[in-house]
């Protein structure tokens, strides 16, 4: 018989019914050159039980090929299953050349979104999201679990567009698992007799981290990961200023080193042989989050810190704090918005409030 097309559902695939009851299988694709090209791909006989998902799984495999040059991974050619494990390994290879945030996806993989390394992509559901949601929104703020639930988000939807995964849709995709909330204006932050008992417990520590990286944070106004990713070419000593990079969330900016963080900085240039971070872990890389004793020492320092909701203490509250004291200082809301890298103002004016304060006492000291 003829070649004719095999089946709607798997369009590009054809067929060869042979009178002895074999059934040869084609593919149909454009070539390199763009020409239609009709590739026989496996024979279905009586040994070799050769499917029409077999033949799709060629023609996908064919179409990445000329798409990107490169073969699709051998683990997902061979595998029916994928699991979400193994489209980060590919998401991983791909981010690692492609995105100066590479870390810190790799940070939130690693710590928040592990639990389904070993389960099958396309077994996973908006549920599974939505019961992840909940549960980190019992330990952490909903701006880092929004953070979480985006870069699953971003690793799904490179499987589905790089074709790792066929016939799928991202469950977490157009509003199947709602963003949680972020108010602003309600934001946890330390007074300085609470900041400096905080500081004193971590300066007692034999290890040193908890209180270098605190110091770091809590006078400079820095993100966790820009302090994390601080290289020594970073530091000027004749200036006295520390220069952080532009993040995807931040702009540049160089910031003053006060007394205490120059002293840290000082410390840590002792080490400096072992990395080129300025703050490394005892192995010489990168700090992915901040240490989990941290938030241990810090619920015991704060009264009630663990029933405080959106106002609780975390590690970010240290940033919130830095601009909280400049804006209670009277600075310029837009000069809080450099310090901070902010890239808009509207993110920088959940702290004007603070600086109305000083605004109603100058009025009143105006007044007959």
């Amino acid at each position: 018989m003829a070649i004719k097309k095999a089946s709607s559902k798997y369009p590009g695939i054809y067929i060869n019914e042979y009178k002895n009851g074999n059934t040869a299988y084609y593919i149909n694709y454009r070539g390199d050159d763009g020409k239609p090209t009709l590739k026989k791909v496996g024979l279905k006989t009586k040994q070799s039980n050769f499917t029409l998902k077999d033949a799709y799984d060629k023609l996908i495999e064919a179409k990445h090929l000329i798409r990107t040059n490169e073969e699709l991974p051998k683990v997902l050619q061979t595998k029916r299953k994928v699991s979400f494990g193994d489209i980060f390994k590919e998401y991983e290879k791909w981010a690692k050349q492609n995105k100066k945030s590479y870390a810190e996806d790799s940070g939130v993989y690693k710590n928040h979104l592990i639990q389904f390394e070993h389960k099958d992509v396309k077994s996973l559901k908006p549920g599974d999201f939505e019961d992840l949601k909940q549960e980190k929104l019992k330990e952490f703020k909903p701006r880092t679990v929004q953070n979480i639930l985006a870069t699953a988000r971003h690793i799904i939807n490179y499987a589905i567009k790089n074709e790792l995964v066929k016939n799928f849709t991202n469950p977490i995709s157009d509003g199947k698992v709602r963003m949680p909330t972020v108010d602003n204006k309600m934001l946890g932050f330390l007074t300085q007799e609470q900041a400096q008992i905080i500081l004193d417990t971590f300066e007692a520590y034999e290890n040193p981290r908890l209180y270098q990286i605190t110091t770091l944070m809590l006078f400079t106004g820095a993100r966790f990961i820009e302090i994390a990713s601080l290289e020594w070419g970073d530091i000027n000593f004749h200036t006295n200023l520390i220069y952080f990079k532009k993040t995807k969330n931040g702009n540049d900016r160089y910031i003053t080193m006060t007394d205490r963080v120059l002293n840290v900085i000082k410390d840590l240039q002792k080490e400096k042989n072992k990395s080129s971070l300025v703050i490394p872990t005892s192995i010489g890389t990168q700090y992915i989050q901040m240490p989990k004793q941290w938030q241990h020492a810090v619920d015991n320092i704060i009264e009630n810190n663990v029933n405080l909701g959106r106002n609780k203490i975390t590690t970010h509250s240290l940033r919130h704090t830095h601009a909280s004291w400049l804006a209670q200082s009277g600075v310029d809301i837009l000069y809080i918005k450099e310090q901070l890298g902010h890239k808009k103002i509207e993110t920088t004016m959940r702290y004007a409030h603070l600086i109305d304060n000083r605004r109603h006492e100058a009025t009143l000291m105006v007044g007959f």
